[in-house]
């Protein structure tokens, strides 16, 4: 029988990683996630936090709504200072506007109905791109990928023509 005031707990001493934590940063009758915390060395501690935090007092979020939330912000940190990571997606950006630009041709093209109303609706998605690329004081990532889509367009409209006129 224990005739000691302390409170015992049943956790091991452990910290995340499995190594051995040290006796002395444990206090005792600590809640359980603080007392694991403590564990944890502050260099790994640091390590650990996550990038994103998305603190709101008062309200409560589920992890959904906190993935859907912080995804702006980890996409400007996924294409942060990667240049060939921005070119690669310009290029997928472009191709994508190339196969879309060939697909509406041939569909409308071939059906000849509303084909007239296919070019204004392109000539109208380039002229909104254009204006907001270009007036823009910062290039953004959103902009950059919508320019890379209309000049796929551009260029695979220019295509057909050559292929229409020999």
């Amino acid at each position: 029988m224990r005739t000691s005031n302390a409170v015992h707990h049943p956790v091991r001493r452990h910290d995340v990683c499995g190594g051995p934590a040290h006796a002395s940063s444990i206090r005792r009758g600590a809640p359980l996630a603080a007392r694991a915390l403590q564990a944890v060395p502050a260099r790994r501690r640091a390590q650990r936090q996550p990038f994103l935090q998305v603190t709101a007092r008062g309200s409560r979020q589920t992890r959904l709504a906190t993935r859907i939330t912080t995804i702006p912000r980890r996409v400007d940190l996924y294409f942060a200072d990667r240049p060939l990571r921005r070119m690669l997606w310009a290029a997928i950006a472009f191709y994508s506007g190339f196969y879309c630009a060939n697909t509406v041709s041939l569909s409308f093209g071939a059906l000849a109905i509303n084909d007239v109303v296919a070019a204004a609706l392109t000539v109208a998605f380039s002229e909104v791109v254009s204006a907001t690329y270009y007036s823009a004081p910062k290039v953004t990532l959103k902009l950059l990928m919508a320019n890379c889509f209309k000049i796929g367009i551009s260029a695979a409209l220019i295509a057909d023509a050559f292929k229409l006129g020999g």
